[in-house]
């Protein structure tokens, strides 16, 4: 059995035939999961154990089969940080940063209470709580095993102002008691053609039903009776859902209802207050 390192680097790059984005993450995984120095990865002559010969054959065998990066590794970064994250749960999306980068920049009184209704990874609600301390967040999902990620990156992150519980949407909490209230739920419709490109995603995180604005309703309407007045209910959505969301605001006596696009100038983001 070949032991050097240089010649599963050479695999990797004829087994997808010069794939450079599968080049790319392999390098990485070398680095995340296997903790190989960058020297050492540019040698000729670095020998890797059985173990890790391993951990190669399962990354070639996984990415033959599509799986992402982020499911292999079992972690994923957002807004700086790394989460835990298992095939039970999405993997953080670039565009969800925004609705962090927008809670970040209101002024947040002290033990303001904000809800992440379906929590998923607890990648919104943990950096909400980490980036403002004096705060406090409560999250809730319907995945039990969700919650164990979620519970998991509380562990990992040391949060002290993060509470978590096993629930489906709103109806488990008092009236007139969150500051403000996030979620991206999901969003997408059973037929759309993108799900061909999620299929190691759980369905559950992904589709909803009436053409993925369901659970949009749902929400909205049980958060007006839960919101403190001038609470801000804010969601993600799809960059073709921004009119149908804010209908759904302003139908349950929602105002000041606002989007906000994303790198690609798409709306992808809706609010409004109580």
């Amino acid at each position: 059995m070949d032991k050097k390192l240089s010649h599963y680097i050479e695999r990797i790059k004829d087994s997808f035939a010069r794939n450079t984005d599968i080049n790319k993450e392999f390098i990485f995984f070398l680095k995340e999961k296997l903790k190989i120095a960058d020297l050492d990865i540019l040698s000729k002559n670095f020998e890797i154990s059985n173990y890790q010969i391993d951990l190669i054959h399962k990354f070639i065998d996984d990415k033959k089969k599509g799986i992402p990066i982020d499911y292999i590794l079992e972690s994923s970064f957002f807004n700086g940080r790394k989460f835990i994250v298992d095939n039970q749960v999405l993997i953080p999306r670039p565009e969800t940063k925004l609705l962090v980068d927008y809670i970040n920049n209101l002024y947040l009184k002290k033990n303001a209470k904000i809800l992440d209704a379906g929590s998923g990874s607890g990648c919104i609600g943990i950096s909400l709580a980490l980036d403002n301390p004096k705060i406090l967040v409560y999250a809730n999902d319907i995945s039990f095993q969700s919650c164990e990620i979620s519970k998991a990156n509380k562990i990992m992150h040391e949060v002290k102002n993060y509470y978590l519980i096993n629930s489906n949407w709103l109806s488990c909490y008092q009236e007139n008691i969150f500051d403000l209230i996030v979620s991206n739920p999901p969003y997408i419709d059973k037929n759309d053609v993108h799900l061909k490109k999620l299929i190691h995603e759980p369905k559950i995180a992904l589709i909803a039903e009436e053409k993925g604005l369901r659970n949009f309703r749902l929400i909205t309407k049980q958060a007006y009776g839960k919101l403190k007045k001038d609470g801000i209910l804010i969601f993600e959505h799809g960059y073709n859902q921004s009119k149908d969301v804010k209908l759904i605001l302003k139908e349950n006596g929602l105002h000041g209802i606002k989007t906000i696009k994303d790198n690609n100038s798409n709306f992808r983001v809706t609010f409004g207050k109580k």
